[in-house]
């Protein structure tokens, strides 16, 4: 037993022997950029989005989920006859459009000016701006929405809800509404033990 003992020790010395010797001062070129330097658990080498804030759901490439915004909100906002003046009162259902443009930084509007078919052409494509106009300027100035985010576009009544000719037609179709765009970069998450509401 004790010499098959030795003789496996003098085969695995002799098998030592016969491997390269490897010099340990010799510099390894380190092609690849390993460090993590926003510390999401991506390397640079592979890192896509650098800015992504820490402890968010991320994707292989350091990125969290893009997704489409695509939305309309009609607003029922009652201007009178041939007015393009805002009351008070319709002010709340402008602040939701506000709210949500600041719940979504990455999203823009574009209102939409329309009326009914009573008068001329050329009267309600000038008031539909003018209405457009008057709401897009309300989400600007006292809601600090930035004007680049923000467009007013008039229809006059070239895009009717209803085309009959009976007065809830003509309240329907004189409308404006809000058309949000763009994409919107989620901040979803992950959860932790150090996660808590209301810090």
């Amino acid at each position: 037993m004790r010499n098959l003992t030795l003789a496996i020790a003098l085969l695995a010395l002799t098998g030592c022997g016969a491997t390269d010797v490897i010099d340990i001062n010799q510099a390894v070129i380190q092609k690849h950029n390993l460090e993590d330097l926003d510390a999401d658990g991506v390397i640079e080498a592979r890192e896509k989005c650098a800015d992504t804030f820490l402890g968010a759901t991320i994707d292989n490439y350091g990125c969290s989920s893009i997704k489409r915004i695509d939305d309309s909100i009609t607003l029922n906002i009652n201007f009178a006859n041939n007015s393009a003046e805002i009351s008070q009162a319709d002010f709340a259902k402008i602040k939701e459009v506000s709210d949500f443009m600041n719940k979504f930084p990455g999203s823009h509007v574009t209102i939409e000016g329309h009326c009914s078919r009573q008068g001329s052409a050329e009267l309600n494509q000038k008031l539909s701006e003018k209405r457009a106009n008057a709401v897009a300027n309300v989400l600007k100035n006292q809601y600090g929405i930035p004007a680049f985010r923000v467009a007013a576009v008039g229809y006059g009544f070239d895009k009717l809800l209803d085309e009959s000719d009976t007065p809830e037609a003509h309240s329907k179709n004189r409308r404006i509404v809000a058309s949000l765009s763009g994409t919107e970069q989620s901040t979803a998450m992950k959860w932790t033990i150090y996660t808590a509401d209301g810090l």
